[in-house]
């Protein structure tokens, strides 16, 4: 167990864990998100507001183009994030931090985006695609929007875990005068992340299929965090000393918890695995991921996507210059 003087691990030790959750419903919504684009007049783009940079897919940038869009960060009610940080982050873009359990902060999204088609004239109304990662909130976004805007009851199945949506919907009304309509989109992963802690993320905030990565192994980089947010161990002390060992903890947690064999052994994989789901659905309180207390982040993150894109592309014509 912990001692006085606990000092939290700086880093995590890269596990082995699949690179990418693209599935083939993911390749058809792409496809089809092309196809109805030249009909779109504005992108709500989903984020994760847990997860900010993680739940980020750079392959809606050229799906978007030149396309008006609104970044809409999902969750507030669960992130730790301090909405100062987005003010920094998107000083010169638009963004929203909502919580779809509250119509106040998804009316100010109609206000915003209202304003951004203000010039466009049109007798169909303004037609909306939201797109983003699995998991983040969009249908539930969609189903606030609709009830805080018209009054009616939710159009879009939702779900705790990714995947509730496979299919593009048809359009939805979200508002009247102005008419709003609002396309929902299954969620799109990224073909392959960068790096094992950017899957570690997803599976933690239920953006993938969390049976794709050990429980265990979720819980220990869930642990890691939390200690990187409060060193001393103040979110989970209600279970645990501040601790860097995974076994010691869950250990703890199943006695507190009475999750214990028949012979009195603790469950330490149904241990991991209800821990961290009651952190997924916000029970043991806020999280955040990523590098969210830093205001150059967000920039940092872009100019590496870009330079992993320039050496993939230098490999790529490597490759072909050798076939040739």
């Amino acid at each position: 167990m912990a001692t006085a003087g606990f000092i939290p691990r700086t880093c995590f030790p890269a596990p082995t864990v699949p690179r990418a959750y693209f599935l083939g419903h993911h390749a058809k919504a792409i496809r089809k998100m092309r196809e109805l684009t030249a009909e779109i007049d504005l992108i709500y783009e989903v984020r994760d507001a847990r997860a900010p940079l993680s739940t980020r897919n750079m392959v809606f940038d050229s799906i978007i183009g030149a396309k008006p869009r609104v970044v809409v960060y999902t969750k507030k009610d669960l992130s730790a994030v301090n909405p100062d940080i987005f003010r920094a982050w998107h000083s010169r873009e638009r963004y929203c931090v909502v919580n779809t359990h509250d119509h106040t902060s998804v009316r100010r999204l109609v206000s915003v985006s209202k304003e951004l088609c203000s010039n466009r004239e049109s007798f169909s109304g303004l037609r909306v695609m939201i797109m983003g990662m699995p998991n983040v909130g969009k249908s539930s976004l969609l189903n606030t929007l609709r009830h805080a805007g018209v009054g009616r009851r939710k159009a879009a199945k939702t779900g705790a875990l990714a995947g509730v949506t496979r299919n593009i919907s048809s359009y939805v009304k979200i508002h009247e005068e102005p008419d709003i309509f609002v396309y929902d989109t299954p969620g799109v992963s990224l073909p392959k992340t960068i790096n094992a802690e950017t899957m570690l993320t997803l599976s933690t905030i239920g953006s993938i299929n969390v049976g794709l990565i050990d429980p265990t192994i979720q819980a220990d980089y869930l642990l890691y965090q939390l200690n990187l947010v409060n060193p001393d161990g103040s979110l989970y002390n209600k279970y645990s000393p501040p601790t860097n060992d995974v076994e010691d903890f869950l250990t703890s947690y199943c006695i507190r918890m009475h999750r214990l064999s028949k012979r009195g052994y603790p469950d330490l994989l149904g241990a991991a695995a209800h821990w961290v789901d009651r952190w997924r659905k916000g029970l043991e309180g806020k999280i955040a991921f990523d590098d969210f207390r830093n205001p150059n982040a967000y920039k940092e993150w872009e100019a590496a996507q870009d330079e992993r894109r320039r050496k993939e592309r230098g490999q790529q014509s490597d490759q072909k210059f050798r076939v040739a």
